[in-house]
C-alpha cells in the first residue's frame, strides 16, 4: 500500500512578504498607528496567517530591523585581496555604509524604527544585542591586511570601531534626520576619511608615493 508523504509547505516566501508589507506600513502609517489588520491587508494574507508569524507588530518591527541588520553586516563581509590597493577596499567598506542611506525605504524603516525604540526601550536592548553579536568583516579583514604587512593594527576591534565611526557621523545620523549627503559631496568626504584612518593605520613605506624624494 503506498504511502502518501506530504510535503511540508515552505513559509519564508510568506514570512517575507508579511515582512514587507509591515515595513511598508511602518513607513507611511508611523509604528504606532499601524495596525495588525493593516499589514496583514497589505500582505495579501488573513489576520490569523500573520500571528502565525508575529505575534505582535513589535515582533514585527525587531525582526524587520533585524533583518536590515544582517544585509548590513553581510554587505561588510569582504575579503582581503593583497592584488588591491589598500584605498580601494577600504572604499568598498565604506560604501557599505554608505549606501544604508541612501536606500529610501531603508532610510524610512532606520527612521521609524529608532522612533519606535524611543518608547520601548526594551526593543532597543535587544536591537544592541543582536547587532553585538554580529560579526564585523573589517575586523577580519584589518587582521589579513596586517598580516600582509599592509597595515599596523594592534587592536583590530578598536580600529574598526574608529572606521565605522568616522562614517556613521556623517553617513547616518545626519541622513537619518535630514535626509542623503550629496553623492559629490559624499564621495570627498569618504576620500577624507579613509585618509585619516590610513595615516594613523598604514605602514610607512607601503603605497608607491611613500617614498617621494623632495628635490
Amino acid at each position: 500500500m503506498a504511502v502518501m508523504v506530504r510535503k511540508k509547505r515552505d513559509t519564508s516566501a510568506k514570512r517575507e512578504s508579511i515582512l514587507d508589507a509591515a515595513v511598508e506600513a511602518f513607513i507611511d502609517q508611523g509604528f504606532e498607528r499601524t495596525s495588525m489588520d493593516a499589514i496583514a491587508e497589505r500582505a495579501n494574507a488573513s489576520k490569523r496567517t500573520v500571528y502565525n508569524h508575529f505575534s505582535s507588530k513589535e515582533l514585527l518591527i525587531e525582526e524587520a530591523f533585524n533583518r536590515f541588520l544582517k544585509k548590513a553586516f553581510e554587505a561588510k563581509k569582504i575579503n582581503y585581496d593583497p592584488e588591491k590597493s589598500i584605498e580601494a577596499q577600504l572604499s568598498e567598506f565604506a560604501q557599505s555604509k554608505m549606501e544604508l542611506t541612501e536606500d529610501s525605504k531603508q532610510l524610512g524603516l532606520m527612521r521609524v524604527t529608532l522612533g519606535a525604540f524611543i518608547t520601548h526601550p526594551q526593543m532597543a536592548e535587544r536591537a544592541i544585542l543582536f547587532s553585538d553579536s554580529q560579526e564585523d568583516g573589517l575586523v577580519t579583514w584589518l587582521k589579513e591586511a596586517a598580516k600582509d604587512g599592509k597595515l599596523n593594527v594592534p587592536d583590530p576591534e578598536l580600529a574598526a570601531e574608529t572606521f565605522w565611526s568616522l562614517f556613521a557621523g556623517t553617513f547616518f545620523w545626519p541622513p537619518v534626520l535630514r535626509g542623503p549627503v550629496g553623492k559629490a559631496k559624499g564621495q570627498t568626504l569618504k576620500k577624507e576619511f579613509i585618509q585619516l584612518f590610513l595615516s594613523r593605520y598604514e605602514k610607512r613605506g607601503t603605497r608607491d608615493d611613500a617614498k617621494t624624494v623632495r628635490k
